[in-house]
């Protein structure tokens, strides 16, 4: 199942792949520290709702969207959200004495509070995302509380990888060469009110002489 806080990263991925940022600092003489603040990227995961969801499971079948991402905050211990969800044609699998029972539990409602701690593994270039679901709250009736207990039992306290994707690089032509500077993603942190992304560019020159790196 693709986890709410994936989405996240995902769509923060994509603006940084879009946008040249509006702040960069040089940091360790190479390193170049870009800063997303909480607002920019809450209008970004505005923009691309509604996100489905990938439900793959042996217990729980249906479509699961991400409807709403509200009261989004970063702190310096990750990430926390309000999420809204809906799901449609929702079904519970159990087996009893090797039968396999479907429930059929129609459309729900879920409202869900979401904290998420990042570590970034640079060497993978991997994003690892940990969320922490509380406050759960789904419109279903009787079985709301199994689908509840699945969705918390699922997405607490694991790891769950994204794959980062290296941002599109900057290209400048001068004195009939072309510089173009790529930017690898070294590091993912949080600040307070901001995302923060550790660049190293790698510099290339092609024209006279051949292709020369830095």
């Amino acid at each position: 199942m693709t986890r709410p806080l994936v989405c996240i990263a995902c769509a923060t991925l994509l603006l940084l792949s879009c946008l040249l940022p509006s702040r960069v600092d040089a940091v360790n003489n190479k390193m170049i520290g870009l800063s997303v603040p909480a607002a920019v990227l809450s209008e970004a995961l505005d923009k691309s709702l509604p996100i489905a969801i990938d439900t793959s499971s042996s217990t729980l079948r249906g479509t699961i969207t991400i409807v709403q991402i509200s009261n989004l905050q970063i702190g310096e211990q990750g990430i926390s959200c309000r999420i809204s969800l809906k799901g449609d044609d929702m079904q519970l699998h159990t087996e009893v004495g090797g039968h396999v029972l479907k429930l059929k539990v129609g459309s729900i409602q879920l409202g869900l509070q979401c904290n998420a701690a990042l570590r970034y593994d640079p060497g993978k270039q991997l994003l690892y995302v940990k969320p922490v679901i509380s406050d759960l709250k789904a419109s279903s009736t009787a079985a709301g509380g199994d689908i509840d207990a699945l969705l918390m039992g699922f997405l607490n306290n694991r790891e769950f990888p994204v794959k980062m994707k290296q941002m599109q690089p900057l290209i400048a032509e001068t004195s009939g060469k072309t510089i173009t500077v790529n930017m690898n993603i070294a590091g993912v942190h949080t600040g307070q009110g901001v995302l923060q992304f550790d660049i190293l560019p790698q510099i290339q020159s092609l024209g006279q002489g051949g292709p020369k790196k830095k």
